[in-house]
Order: structure tokens, then C-alpha cells, then sequence
């Protein structure tokens, strides 16, 4: 299942909200270094993570100012 982190950063941007995927990523997995932090970040927006927690879509949500049903792809609003 591919997220739509980019889709959620590019409306944070619209409305005004600078996020990173980098940023995210570091949230997402800090004890990680920023190396491996950008790989499972790559992999989430390409569908290639094996499974997503929960509280890495509220992160995303939280960062983003999107719904889960919008990053999943349930909704366009």
C-alpha cells in the first residue's frame, strides 16, 4: 500500500506549512541515523514498507494537516 506523503506535503505547502520528508523521517524513526532514516522514508512513499504502524500515519497526519483517509487514498479533501 503506497501512502501519499508527498501529495500531503505538497497541500501542507499550498496552505502554508513548510514539512520535510526528512523532517518526518526523523520523527518516524529517531533513533535511526538520517541515512537510514531517508531509505525508510523512500520506501514508505513507494510502497514498499511491509507494514505501517498507526502512529506513523498520525505523525504524518499531525505534520502534513491531512486525514488518515486522504493519506490512504479514501478521500481528496
Amino acid at each position: 500500500m503506497t501512502l501519499r506523503i508527498e501529495e500531503a506535503i505538497a497541500r501542507a505547502k499550498a496552505n502554508g506549512t513548510k514539512v520535510l520528508k526528512k523532517d518526518i523521517a526523523a520523527k518516524l524513526w529517531p533513533d535511526s541515523v538520517e541515512s537510514a532514516q531517508q531509505v525508510n522514508m523512500t520506501k514508505l512513499c513507494n510502497g514498499r514498507t511491509a507494514s505501517i504502524k498507526p502512529e506513523w500515519v498520525v505523525v504524518v497526519c499531525e505534520m502534513t494537516g491531512c486525514t488518515a483517509d486522504f493519506l490512504f487514498g479514501l478521500t481528496n479533501e
